[in-house]
Parts: C-alpha cells; sequence; structure tokens
C-alpha cells in the first residue's frame, strides 16, 4: 500500500472543495465513473482528487436533503431540539425583545418536514416575559413556524447563505407560544451558565472581557467596540478558538509532564501516551464547557490530529498533522471552507506549525507578528475588506499578557470557584485591572494612528487565491511566496479610470431598499436598506463592500425616499463612512416636486413627496425618474394606489417607464392599475426579502403585472443583486447575481 504525499492529501483537499462549485451536487457523483481510469493510469494525485470530489458530492446530496422542504416555509411545526449556544438579547422597542439562539439536535414531529437538524431560533418577548426565555443547555419542545435562512447575494460581499452553510445551520425559526422543557442542560452547561449570570451582574470592560476569554461569552461586546478590536488587530485573541486551545494544551503537558522527571507511566515505554490522552480529555471538558462552537470544535480536531499519532507511536512533522486534521474537517464537510474563521483559524497555524522560523527573543517576536500580520492581511482584506497594521504593535503587548497570564489565571480560577471562591475571585481580580489597565494605551492607539493603520480594500478571488497560495509556499519557496503577495497587493488596488456607461444596481438587502445610480464617475444611492442603532446595518453588509468593490469613495447625492426603518435604517452609516455632495428627502433637504438635474447623458426627476412627513411618510416617498435616451426607470418608494393616482393625474405620460422597481416591495396596496396604464414597463423590478413574513410581493400585484403587459417581473429575493444598463435599452436583458449556474449552496427550497 503506498503512502499518501502531502500532494496526495492536497489533492484530495482540492477536490472534496470543488464539489462547492457544482450548480448540483449530483453532478459530482459522476467523478465515480472516473475513478478506474485514473486507478488503471495511476497518477495518485489525480486519483485523491476524483476520491475527494467524489466525497464531497456525497456530502453535498446529504445536505441537500436535510433543506427546509418548500412547503414547509412558514408553517408551525413541533420542534424538538436542545438550545445549543448562548441566547443573544435584541431590544427591538421599549417593551419587546428578541432572543435568538442556534437549536441542534432537532426533530421536527411531523414527517413531511422532516429533514434541518440545526436551527437558528427566535423568540419575542415583552419586558415582563424574559423569565419565559430558553436557556442555554436545556432540551426543549416548543412549536416553531419554519422559514428558510437569509439568502441576500450582493456583488462585492460574501452570500449570506456562506455564512450559514459554513456553520452547519439548515433552517430558521419563531417559537410561538411557551416552549416546553424536556431536559437540563449537562453540568458543564450549568456552571457555565451560573458563572455567566454572576459575571453579568459586575460593571466593567474587564468582566465583558474575561466573559469572551474564559467562558466563550461575547454577547457584552456591541458593534462599536469589535470594530475597535478589528482596527486593533486583535480579535482573535478574545474568541476562543486554536490560540486557547492551544495554550490549555500547552499547560495541559507541562503540569503533567512533572511527574514524568521522576517516574513514568506503568506501559508507556517513555512515550507520553497517558499524557496526550488526558491532555485530549482536558481540552475536550474545556471545549465543551464553552459550547462546543464550529471555531472551538476544529480548533480541537486540529489539537486531537498532533497528539493521535504520538498516542499511536507514529513519527510525523507538525505541517503534515495539520493537513491530515483540514483534510478530516473538509471531508466531514466540505461548507466549512465557505467561513471566514475556518481560513483565519487555519492559515494562522499553519504559518505556526510549517512556515515561520525567526531568531528567538524580542527581536524574533517582532518577526514573528510582522510575518503574521503580512500573510493574514489578503484574507481578511477578502472576507471583511479591512485589515489592520496596528496589529504588530497591539499584539505584542496583548498577546503575552493574555495568553501567559489572565487566560492561565483566568482558568486557574474556574477550576477553584466551587471549591475556594476566595482565591478565584482574586485571581479574576488580577485579570480585569490588567485588561482595564490596557484600556488608556489601546484608546491612544486607536485615537491616533487608526487612519493610517488600517488598510480598507476589497480583494477579489483572484488575489485570495494568490494569498493561500503564499501561505503554502512560504517555507520552501519564500520568493514565490513573496511575488504572489505582491500580486495579492496588486489585485486589491483601485484603478481609477474613467467609467463609460450608465448603469442601475437593485441590491439585494432583503426586506428593504437600496439602488445605486453611476454614471460615468459620478454615483447616487437611493435609500439604504435597514438598520438598528449599534447593531449591524445592511448599510455595513452590501453598501460598503459593494463602495469598495467599484472604487466609490465619494456619493454624489444621497435620496432617502423616506423614514421607515427599511428605507433609512443605514443612513448614519453612510454618513459616517463617505462623503456626500447633496442629501435630499428623510434627513436632509426635502424633496421637491418637479426639480431635475442631469449627469452626462442621465437625468434625473423628483416626481413626488418631501420625504419628511412623519404622518404620511409612504404617500411623501420621494419618487424618482430616471431617465437616457434608451430607458426610464420608475421608482416610487413605499407611495400607496391612492397617491399613484393623484400622481397619474398630474404626470401622466411622463411616467412611462421601461423599468418599473415596483413600490412598497409588491404590497397589495401599491402598484394600481392606474399606474401601469400609463408606466407600461418592460421590466418590474421588486426588492423583497425571501418568505418574508409580509407575504411580498403580493399574488394580487403579480397578476396586475401579468394583465396590465408583458413586463419580466424580477425579484431579489430569488434572483440576488440586479444590474441594469440605461444606456443600452429595454431589450437588453438585466444581470442577475443567481443564476442556473450558481452553486448548490446557493440555490433556494
Amino acid at each position: 500500500m503506498m503512502p499518501l504525499r502531502d500532494r496526495d492529501l492536497t489533492a484530495l483537499l482540492l477536490g472534496a472543495g470543488s464539489s462547492l462549485f457544482l450548480p448540483t451536487p449530483y453532478w459530482g457523483l459522476g467523478a465515480a465513473l472516473l475513478l478506474p481510469v485514473a486507478r488503471y493510469c495511476r497518477p495518485i494525485p489525480l486519483l485523491a482528487g476524483l476520491i475527494g470530489l467524489l466525497l464531497g458530492a456525497i456530502n453535498g446530496v446529504l445536505w441537500h436533503e436535510a433543506r427546509l422542504p418548500e412547503a414547509c416555509i412558514r408553517q408551525e411545526q413541533t420542534v424538538i431540539g436542545r438550545i445549543a449556544t448562548l441566547p443573544r438579547w435584541q431590544q427591538l422597542m421599549a417593551d419587546q425583545w428578541q432572543v435568538s439562539a442556534e437549536m441542534d439536535r432537532v426533530v421536527i414531529v411531523e414527517p413531511h418536514c422532516q429533514g434541518p437538524r440545526r436551527l437558528l431560533i427566535r423568540q419575542y418577548l415583552t419586558a415582563t416575559e424574559r423569565h419565559k426565555a430558553m436557556r442555554y443547555g436545556t432540551t426543549v419542545s416548543a412549536r416553531v413556524q419554519l422559514k428558510p435562512l437569509p439568502s441576500q447575494w450582493n456583488p462585492g460581499s460574501f452570500p449570506d447563505q456562506a455564512r450559514f452553510a459554513s456553520r452547519a445551520l439548515d433552517a430558521s425559526g419563531s417559537v410561538k407560544g411557551e416552549w416546553r422543557l424536556l431536559e437540563e442542560g449537562s453540568p458543564l452547561h450549568q456552571f457555565r451558565s451560573r458563572r455567566l449570570a454572576a459575571w453579568s451582574e459586575r460593571v466593567g470592560e474587564g468582566w465583558v472581557i474575561l466573559r469572551a476569554l474564559l467562558l466563550g461569552d461575547t454577547r457584552g461586546i456591541d458593534h462599536d467596540r469589535w470594530r475597535d478590536f478589528r482596527h486593533l488587530g486583535v480579535v482573535h485573541i478574545l474568541i476562543i478558538s486554536g490560540l486557547h486551545i492551544g495554550l490549555l494544551a500547552a499547560m495541559c503537558q507541562l503540569m503533567l509532564g512533572l511527574p514524568r522527571r521522576f517516574f513514568t507511566f506503568p506501559g508507556e515505554c517513555g512515550r507520553g501516551r497517558a499524557i496526550s490522552v488526558a491532555v485530549l480529555g482536558i481540552t475536550g471538558a474545556y471545549a465543551l464547557l464553552v459550547g462546543a462552537t464550529l471555531p472551538v470544535t476544529r480548533a480541537y480536531l486540529m489539537l486531537a490530529m498532533t497528539q493521535v499519532p504520538s498516542i499511536l507511536g507514529w513519527s510525523t512533522r507538525g505541517h503534515r498533522a495539520l493537513l491530515l486534521a483540514l483534510v478530516a474537517m473538509v471531508l466531514w464537510n466540505p461548507r466549512v471552507l465557505l467561513g471566514a474563521s475556518f481560513w483565519l483559524s487555519a492559515s494562522a497555524t499553519w504559518l505556526l506549525v510549517s512556515g515561520l522560523r525567526g531568531s528567538r527573543g524580542i527581536s524574533g517576536l517582532v518577526t514573528l507578528q510582522m510575518q503574521m500580520v503580512l500573510f493574514m492581511t489578503p484574507l481578511t482584506l477578502f472576507w471583511f475588506g479591512e485589515a489592520s497594521l496596528l496589529g504588530v504593535a497591539t499584539n505584542l503587548v496583548l498577546v503575552p499578557l493574555v495568553t501567559m497570564v489572565m487566560v492561565p489565571l483566568g482558568l486557574i480560577g474556574l477550576v477553584l470557584s466551587e471549591f475556594i471562591p476566595a482565591l478565584a475571585e482574586g485571581l479574576w481580580w488580577i485579570c480585569r485591572i490588567i485588561w482595564e489597565s490596557l484600556l488608556p494605551a489601546l484608546s491612544f492607539v486607536l485615537s491616533y494612528f487608526r487612519a493610517i493603520g488600517v488598510i480598507q480594500s476589497g480583494l477579489s478571488w483572484m488575489g485570495f487565491s494568490m494569498g493561500v497560495l503564499a501561505l503554502g509556499l512560504w517555507a520552501r519557496y519564500p520568493r514565490c511566496a513573496v511575488a504572489l503577495l505582491l500580486g495579492a497587493a496588486l489585485s486589491a488596488v483601485q484603478l481609477n479610470e474613467a467609467r463609460e456607461g450608465v448603469t442601475l444596481t437593485l441590491l439585494d438587502v432583503g426586506q428593504g431598499l437600496a439602488l445605486i445610480v453611476r454614471s460615468g464617475d459620478r454615483a447616487l444611492l437611493y435609500d439604504t436598506g435597514d438598520g438598528r442603532p449599534d447593531q449591524l446595518t445592511q448599510a455595513d453588509k452590501v453598501l460598503l463592500p459593494y463602495f469598495r468593490l467599484h472604487g466609490i469613495d465619494a456619493l454624489d447625492a444621497l435620496i432617502v425616499s423616506h423614514g421607515d426603518r427599511d428605507h433609512s435604517g443605514g443612513l448614519d452609516v453612510i454618513k459616517q463612512q463617505i462623503p456626500i455632495g447633496r442629501h435630499l428627502g428623510f434627513a436632509g433637504e426635502p424633496c421637491r416636486n418637479g426639480e431635475r438635474w442631469r449627469w452626462n447623458e442621465v437625468e434625473f426627476l423628483i416626481l413626488n413627496g418631501t420625504g419628511q412627513d412623519e404622518v404620511s411618510r409612504n404617500d411623501q416617498s420621494c419618487a424618482l425618474l430616471i431617465s437616457t435616451a434608451e430607458t426610464r426607470v420608475l421608482v416610487l418608494g413605499d407611495m400607496s394606489s391612492l397617491k399613484e393616482k393623484e400622481l397619474v393625474r398630474f404626470w401622466r405620460e411622463a411616467l412611462a417607464a421601461t423599468h418599473l422597481v415596483v413600490a412598497h416591495h409588491g404590497s397589495r396596496f401599491s402598484t394600481s392599475y392606474a399606474l401601469l396604464k400609463w408606466a407600461r414597463p418592460d421590466w418590474a423590478l421588486i426588492s423583497a426579502g425571501f418568505a418574508n413574513a409580509f407575504g411580498h410581493p403580493h399574488d394580487e400585484v403579480l397578476m396586475r403585472l401579468a394583465q396590465a403587459g408583458e413586463a419580466v417581473v424580477l425579484n431579489t429575493a430569488t434572483e440576488g443583486a440586479i444590474v441594469v444598463r440605461l444606456d443600452r435599452g429595454s431589450g437588453v436583458k438585466p444581470t442577475r447575481q443567481r443564476t442556473r449556474w450558481s452553486p448548490y449552496w446557493l440555490t433556494l427550497p
């Protein structure tokens, strides 16, 4: 039997990963037909690649069968499962809260809806019902309205479905009524809950950081603080993953290795097998304690692959063990490749075990940090659109203090908390004081160096691929790795070319609206999508990545049709992040009916509303007509049918449009026959969320569109972002983000 070499394992990994590009996973099963040929020709990497493709396709078929059936969408079903993550609380209104958590080991009682094994569960409570919230670690039964997961897909940002698929989530649901407790959590779950409940009552960022460092509870860190940590380059320290698991393993090996200085364990022949078994047992218990989240489980698997050879008496190099761990993870679930955390943790670990060999001491530590920042920059630019150079300095201070002082003392405190609580409190007090003593220095760094220390730019697939290849080649071929890094850097540079033509992009912002018109170097944004204060908005998630991708560093005009949150929720983020030439509508200067302006070959005309009326928001939406010599696009905000009739009486023939952005996301109370009689669009574009609670677009609206003409209906809920070339006439089909050739994990139920 021929042993597998590194290139064979790499081919197996690439084969399983390539299955993610298939439009349907069933196509990959055809690899089985090629296996005999590959076996006969005996190119082992080719054979390994085909086996990886076949295994990845089989996994994809099983995943496809586990999706929520279309007939069960928005249906109430009895669901049994375990609350697997810490519930997150979000205040929606003064007296309403949303509680969300992930539920695993899911069993749906009704046979025709069985399939999903892990759900994202939401519960809506009033302030007086907070005691009825679901509890971490418990197994419950509840009536749940099942829903598909969000499915937004836009240029410049990774699709939602990738993030959920990488976390093994199959569907979502809302709890209807009260849940019924079937089983309490394990002792580890109960210990974690008790400790978190006690710490949550204590004031100060030090306690918030301790909850994150020791028990994996990041709920106390708000959106703005996460942004600060990203810009400081220290997020990896605060998220329990490979760093913490590796540190705990090192501490266990050190402590358990002390007795071996005096005697050996029976039967181990001096090779430390018992220590390796104990290390896996202790770190496994800690992984369960912090919830066994995907990053923690992945880190534990990597550790296991380094310890198992020692237990079995094998001799293997560190990078070989890591490669085996990566292959095992990808074969188990190829969709882990769709998550940023996999690439960041795997790449950092790969650099540490196989690529970074500097001198010892302070100079070696500085070199290590510089190389880590350099090689991780392409990955963070691709996944997050930004990278921090400040991490070179901040990590030199924080990594030793956090990993060598705070985490060990905190973990010892956890062990002693049930037996010697006073000593445990003392250790935690030291940890808290250390962190809070660092806050002034961290604030100083952000205040004076954020602007020059943070890179904000998108990165293409090609740049990302070159960055990953550079990681793999750094140990053996450093010159090639540096050349690839330079290539990745060049691919991230935005060339200020003169852009020709006029394009309109209707972005997929879920249940909301945001569209962008670009004419040459000018850009207009109409509406900003949904968003809540101090939380991730559609502007963060969709608009800013789009701007980075297309080199838009300023808006010549911003129109916010009215004040409803699904149209104006990202306004504050946009105003903070990008210069605005002129702001019309909500929170700006009032829209004025009949106002026109022209950018080269495109003309804009305000048709309705001020955008500022608080009593009749929808009907006072700023309506806009966008015209070129070939096309006319009519955008009406959330205007009702009654207001449309007033519009018709005033503008009549001027409402003729080749493209209609359907009002109010396809509500039955908009898009009247009166409007369609005069508009008569060739294309009807709808911005709505997939399987939204309002039933948009309504069947009546679709029927009116069908009866009024031959308009082709495109919906962002199913098509993703829609791009229209306004300078090419209405006969040119708009470009859709989602097509029949999209990867299978991007298809909708």
